[in-house]
Order: C-alpha cells, then sequence, then structure tokens
C-alpha cells in the first residue's frame, strides 16, 4: 500500500460496531430528534454505543479510539496520580480477583522453560486493546474477543482501543503496550530464538467468565504454532 493510501485509511476509516450502527444512523439523520440530540451530546462526554470515532495520533503513529471526554479525564487521572493509582488498585482488586478466584484454582500450574531464550520461539500478548487499524475496534465499555496482529505491523497499522488508562505516551511509542519493534530487535540480535508470526491483543473485560472462551482460543492457537514463551502486556 502507497504511504498516501495508507494515511487516507488511517484518518478517514471508522469501523463501527455492528451494535452501534442503527444508534449511529440515527444520530445522522437530518431533522433528528431530541432524544436523538441529548444521546449525541451526553456521548461526547461519557462512552455511548454510536458516539465515538477514530482520530490519527501526532507523528504517524497508531490511532485512537476516542472515548467520552469524562472517561477520557478519568483515565489520566488514574493512570497519571498518586491517588488515582491506589484508586485503580483499589479497583481491579475489588473487581477482577473475585471472578479469578472462582474461575481457577489455587494451585498455579507453573511450566518451567526448558531451553535457552534465544532457542525459544515467543509470542505477544496485550490487554492494553491493541489492534490492526483496519479491524473492527474493540468495545470500549466492555469487550471479551480478541484482535491477531502479525508480527510485520507497524505503528501506523495499529490502533488502541480502550479507556481505562491514559494512551498518551502509547499513542507516541506504541511499544509501551505492545512491543513488537522491541521484539524484532531481539530476534535480529539473536537474543530470541524466533518471533511468532501471530500475535494477540485484547480489550478492556468486565467479565473474566466470558472472557475464558477467548482466551482458550489463543492457548489453542498458540500451542499448534510451537511457541515456547509468551510475553504478557497488561494495560
Amino acid at each position: 500500500m502507497e504511504k498516501g493510501e495508507a494515511t487516507k485509511l488511517r484518518t478517514h476509516h471508522k469501523p463501527l460496531m455492528p451494535s452501534d450502527e442503527e444508534a449511529r444512523t440515527q444520530l445522522n439523520k437530518p431533522g433528528r430528534t431530541l432524544a436523538g440530540r441529548l444521546y449525541e451530546f451526553f456521548g461526547r462526554w461519557i462512552t455511548l454505543p454510536g458516539t465515538r470515532g477514530e482520530t490519527v495520533s501526532a507523528h504517524d503513529g497508531p490511532a485512537r479510539t476516542m472515548a467520552g471526554r469524562l472517561n477520557e479525564l478519568f483515565a489520566r487521572w488514574i493512570s497519571g496520580t498518586e491517588l488515582g493509582a491506589t484508586v485503580g488498585h483499589w479497583a481491579s482488586r475489588t473487581i477482577a480477583l473475585p471472578q479469578l478466584r472462582r474461575l481457577v484454582g489455587a494451585d498455579i500450574p507453573w511450566a518451567p522453560l526448558g531451553k535457552p531464550i534465544s532457542e525459544c520461539s515467543v509470542v505477544l500478548v496485550s490487554t492494553g486493546g491493541v489492534h490492526l487499524h483496519s479491524d473492527r475496534p474493540f468495545n470500549l465499555n466492555s469487550d471479551s474477543t480478541f484482535r491477531v496482529i502479525p508480527k510485520n505491523a507497524q505503528a501506523g497499522d495499529l490502533a488502541i482501543s480502550h479507556q481505562a488508562y491514559d494512551r498518551t505516551d502509547a499513542l507516541k511509542d506504541i511499544n509501551l503496550v505492545f512491543p513488537i519493534e522491541r521484539l524484532r530487535e531481539l530476534e535480529a540480535e539473536r537474543v530470541i530464538g524466533r518471533l511468532a508470526e501471530d500475535h494477540y491483543g485484547f480489550g478492556l473485560s468486565g467479565s473474566a467468565a466470558q472472557l475464558m472462551p477467548s482466551i482458550k482460543e489463543v492457548a489453542r492457537r498458540i500451542s499448534q504454532s510451537h511457541v515456547d514463551l509468551a510475553l504478557l502486556v497488561p494495560a
């Protein structure tokens, strides 16, 4: 793809969630109702179905799926202040840990590495909401699906659909949440043996139980590709 075509794609391509299409159509109708105008207004402040779009970041880097303004401010507070980090840590323990304890046993099935890292095949798995710009974005409120990202993906090919952390720095350097470029460098330097052909991105999910089928499917794919080591990168 030519550079001009890629820029056009990143600027104008605004994929919609299937569940959002009806709401988006209603908002775009001439002479829309008062309820539609109110929906659009509140959608600028909080994340509602059908009210988000994509914006190209600076430095010709990844795009981001816009959340509501209040959601964006809250994410910056969580990520950028000591009190916010404390609240975020407390919330994750309160919401996530009880779900995980119901799904897994007390024993962790450790798998010792059976060969040197320099001989290992490595896969990258991120929960930072990273996906190909051409793929359907993650639902910002909750999404239990995953996206496949090839090893040769460049920063400009990617987008971030997540509202639970401040993406400002990740938009400047995607390697903060999806270090695919650093892994390619390690492969070239023979620090790792081989970089897997496919890597995986997850978004924000409010239900660990609903997430399990996707986790099992990704685990199956990783196993079939004979990967030795998975690098897990949280949001």
